[in-house]
């Protein structure tokens, strides 16, 4: 028996609609560190895997590991201009896009992880630092805690430092360095090996993880754990890729993104930050340091003019660090905001 055109028409209208749309959204999800980095595997995996099960097929998101569809230089315009839905990066290439959520990096601000990525994430989610924002939706914010230096001679002290060339970025951990005594320069991640190598520089200050990540512990033998900053990474994602979701995409990504994410990556940082330390303070050669009390109060209060320089130049500066000392204070009390 044959089946008129109309007979097809009415049958179709009468599918379910749940079946024609059970296509899932797909999702971008742009993600330029290695894939077999820390931060992939064991943040944005496990986060991309709740994500697909818990919305039970209505969306997909897909992680592009490495250079695929951005890089840290360009991942938070391929964000805003749709090229990937949510991207990963740090804040360094486009810092003074955000000069207020540089409070989350000063030196001497925060001592902790904790301290650090949930004052910063409380910031924003007070509305503190949100205008910087504006262009998309932000689903974590953390820190990278501890810019420390790392070099080939011990540090005890501030006459130690005066005219040692430190590679660094950041304005304010390049002026507080200066403060310090010591001769900072300028200079990418993937140079530092060759640059210590060399001679060309004395020391680096960055944060633990860039340690074994980079290979610097094969340039570098001692370690001092002196908080000159913290170096700071986003999660955004595609206003529009937001919009388009279907409800239950929407409820899933909100409830497993904002605090949720930033508590997320900050435990995976901080377990990062134990494993360096510790693969440095065991190895054959090395030594991770502190100074005396009364000695990092001294340097504490050199670096101070940088803090307060920072504070007038930035729009609103001064609420913005009050702001963030006041939620580290409540952090360290053990309370919430």
């Amino acid at each position: 028996m044959k089946i008129g055109p109309i007979a097809v028409l009415a049958a179709i209208a009468l599918v379910p609609v749940g079946i024609a749309d059970a296509e899932p959204v797909q999702l971008k999800f742009a993600d330029p560190i290695p894939p077999t980095g820390f931060l992939h595997t064991q943040a944005f995996v496990p986060w991309t895997d709740e994500v697909n099960k818990a919305t039970d097929g209505a969306i997909e998101v897909k992680l592009y590991p490495g250079p695929a569809i951005a890089n840290l230089g360009n991942v938070y315009d391929r964000v805003i201009n749709g090229v990937a839905d949510i991207g990963w990066g740090n804040f360094a290439p486009i810092t003074t896009q955000f000069p207020k959520s540089n409070v989350a990096t000063l030196p001497f601000e925060s001592k902790t992880g904790a301290e650090s990525s949930m004052g910063f994430w409380r910031l924003f989610a007070t509305g503190v630092i949100a205008d910087e924002y504006h262009q998309v939706k932000v689903l974590g914010l953390t820190t990278f805690p501890g810019i420390y230096l790392h070099g080939k001679k011990s540090l005890q002290s501030m006459a130690d430092l005066k005219g040692m060339k430190i590679a660094t970025e950041g304005r304010v951990t390049t002026q507080s360095l200066e403060n310090l005594g010591a001769s900072p320069v300028h200079m990418g991640v993937g140079e530092l090996y060759q640059s210590l190598s060399r001679g060309t520089i004395d020391a680096i200050a960055i944060a633990w993880p860039a340690i074994p990540a980079f290979k610097l512990i094969e340039v570098t033998t001692h370690h001092l754990e002196v908080p000159l900053g913290n170096d700071s990474g986003f999660v955004a994602m595609n206003k529009g890729s937001y919009a388009r979701l279907p409800q239950k995409g929407r409820e899933v990504i909100d409830r497993l993104s904002g605090e949720a994410m930033s508590i997320r990556l900050m435990k995976v940082i901080d377990a990062a930050v134990a494993s360096s330390r510790a693969m440095a303070q065991n190895a054959p050669g090395h030594s991770v340091e502190r100074l005396a009390p009364e000695e990092e109060a001294r340097w504490a209060a050199k670096v101070a003019p940088a803090i307060d320089e920072w504070a007038r130049s930035t729009p609103d500066g001064v609420r913005v660090l009050n702001a963030f000392r006041d939620e580290v204070k409540k952090i360290r009390a053990g309370g919430k905001s």
